[in-house]
């Protein structure tokens, strides 16, 4: 999947995110994206774990393999 990096300084528990073009939002540990800052563009393999239990409409997500794209 391909999508963009959005990062927030100000929410707790779904401050990482990835808004993926077909519409899904990954939340994903900050250390998984250290090396990207927001609206970077990436393609991303990912396990989704679940439903994350404090932004319900977003999906917990194990980074497999991140990569930016131009």
């Amino acid at each position: 999947e391909n999508g963009k990096v959005w990062l927030s300084g100000g929410l707790y528990y779904c401050a990482e995110q990835i808004h993926l073009d077909n519409g899904d939002t990954l939340t994903a540990p900050k250390d998984e994206l250290i090396s990207f800052k927001s609206g970077d563009r990436v393609s991303i393999k990912y396990k989704e774990i679940g439903e994350n239990e404090n932004c319900t409409s977003y999906l917990d997500c194990e980074i497999i393999e991140i990569n930016k794209i131009e």
